[in-house]
């Protein structure tokens, strides 16, 4: 088998953290992690392909062709066909359930960044699951079973209210420059035309002085 390499991130392992390799479904959302480093030793990715060969995964020679435990089976990948025709019907696979290590995971993160009936500035459920790759609504139950309600963040919430009264009140100075530039415009136009003016009436006095001069 040939060496893979795979994307790589931060994960929390232990009490600490750890640099982890990360392998993805290619039919699903499913994920697995692979710690690689915690310190100065560095494994290779040829034993991350074999820690995922070991949890069931199928590794290919690309993303595109990694499939998790339930997808193992080209079969669950394409669909199952029916009983009179050659004809491939789709069946939606249901969700992939959260195992051990992600429940693992998940708990370390929301122990870091959850605080007292909130979450710190300026982390969410959302935030978490995109931090990890997983889906939210596994760490929306992760943290109402542990850790209780999502609660406010009062300073990512005054954060956000001061940005969107900082936006609006940019948006009406905007509105107002545009307008007052709009209007300088006109009346530079209007200073313009009635120094023409003025121009052709001195040069008609200038005549006027010339002749009765005479």
């Amino acid at each position: 088998m040939s060496e893979r390499t795979y994307p790589e991130t931060t994960i929390p392992y232990g009490d600490k953290t750890a640099k982890a390799m990360r392998i993805a479904c290619a039919c699903c959302d499913a994920v697995a992690y692979f710690p690689f480093q915690n310190g100065v030793v560095r494994k290779s990715p040829s034993a991350a392909s074999q820690h995922f060969l070991n949890k069931g995964w199928v590794v290919g020679n690309s993303p595109k062709k990694d499939f998790c435990p339930r997808h193992a089976s080209p079969a669950k990948r394409k669909g199952t066909k029916t009983m009179d025709s050659n004809i491939t019907t789709p069946v939606a696979d249901k969700p992939r359930e959260m195992g051990r290590e992600d429940r693992a995971i998940i708990f370390d993160k929301l122990n870091e960044v959850y605080g007292k009936d909130a979450y710190k500035s300026p982390w969410t459920d959302a935030a978490v699951a995109k931090d990890l790759g997983v889906p939210r609504d596994w760490v929306s139950t992760m943290r109402d079973d542990m850790f209780g309600p999502a609660g406010s963040n009062p300073l990512f919430d005054e954060f956000l209210t001061a940005t969107s009264l900082l936006e609006e009140r940019c948006g009406a100075f905007a509105a107002k420059f545009e307008a007052a530039t709009k209007s300088a415009e006109m009346l530079a136009a209007d200073y313009a035309e009635l120094r023409k003016q003025v121009d052709v009436c001195r040069m008609l006095e200038r005549r006027v002085q010339r002749e009765i001069g005479r």
